[in-house]
């Protein structure tokens, strides 16, 4: 029987081990060959202290951990990932377990969406997760862009941040809560001050911030799905205004994070986003993105039923780490 704890930063190390362990079998079964997938450890840290109490590490009967989770809470919306079980113990009760520890978390934060994205040809994941009451929803694409010669410079209307202020997070918030209620990305934006592993771009329309994008840029390969690597600009978190942008914004956005991402030095850029934001999926199509190759997709899972109330928005970013 698997005893559940909180994690902590002393164990990340152990934790490392059944990341990779887990996440190595997934991705050999999948490619069919050998693989050894990266670490997390630059990212670790962002997991922990956004939800420190929701958090967990499953050890076994000898006390050796066989399983990690962490939760995201975004004001009223919640998620659980990245989440690994070690092969040896996923015919055993430890994912219900820390799965049921990370529900119980978030309702005591007052989520009133909670859910989680998973590889969709993931069998174990898939039954696992809808036995213990998850709901099948649409897919979550990884669309990618092979950045060619072009621009470095930013246009005059946009920001960049590396410690976001109070001013910029209380926009964040506002344009976070105009796309879905409850919805706060702010927490997310304010790692930044601690862990400086990116910076929030801000895209100003008559002189107020209207759209925000949290890009992160590794100095080495990071495991995330798909694996980030020192070319890469990686796009955490793209949001903009509902009922103040429109598509051709987020185009002109696209467009000055391409120019921040070759500033860096880097030469892909990858932006989750929910097919169910169609408008805003078919403008990155136009603006030369394509579904990621080798890591397409993520299916999302909620317990309730899950609504977008603004379809024609701009919310791009994935429940999961």
């Amino acid at each position: 029987m698997a005893r559940i704890v909180k994690m902590t930063a002393d164990r990340f190390e152990a934790m490392d081990g059944i990341d990779i362990e887990a996440w190595s079998d997934w991705a050999t079964k999948k490619f069919g060959r050998a693989m050894q997938f990266p670490t997390k450890k630059p990212v670790y840290g962002t997991y922990l202290d956004g939800d420190p109490d929701g958090s967990f590490l499953a050890l076994d009967d000898a006390g050796d951990p066989v399983g990690y989770i962490f939760t995201r809470t975004f004001g009223k919306v919640g998620f659980f990932g990245p989440f690994g079980v070690v092969p040896r113990a996923q015919q055993s009760h430890v994912g219900k377990d820390l799965v049921r520890a990370t529900v119980d978390y978030m309702k005591s934060r007052g989520c009133t969406t909670i859910g989680l994205e998973t590889m969709p040809e993931t069998a174990y994941n898939l039954g696992l997760y809808t036995k213990l009451g998850f709901q099948l929803g649409t897919l979550t694409l990884r669309m990618h862009k092979e950045l060619g010669p072009g621009g470095d410079e930013l246009p005059s209307n946009v920001d960049v941040a590396e410690q976001p202020d109070d001013a910029l997070l209380a926009r964040v918030r506002a344009i976070s809560e105009s796309l879905e209620d409850g919805l706060d990305l702010s927490k997310e934006v304010a790692l930044l001050r601690k862990h400086p592993v990116g910076a929030c771009l801000s895209y100003r329309r008559g002189g107020e911030s209207v759209g925000f994008a949290l890009c992160y840029a590794f100095p080495e390969t990071v495991g995330l799905y798909p694996p980030s690597d020192p070319e890469n600009l990686r796009v955490r978190l793209l949001a903009m205004q509902a009922g103040r942008c429109e598509q051709d914004d987020l185009k002109a956005f696209l467009a000055a994070i391409e120019s921040y991402a070759r500033s860096r030095g880097r030469r892909t850029l990858t932006i989750p986003i929910y097919a169910g934001y169609d408008a805003a999926l078919h403008t990155l199509y136009g603006s030369g993105y394509r579904v990621h190759d080798g890591f397409p997709s993520l299916v999302k899972l909620t317990l309730e039923p899950y609504r977008l109330p603004h379809p024609d928005g701009v919310l791009c970013y994935e429940w999961a780490g």
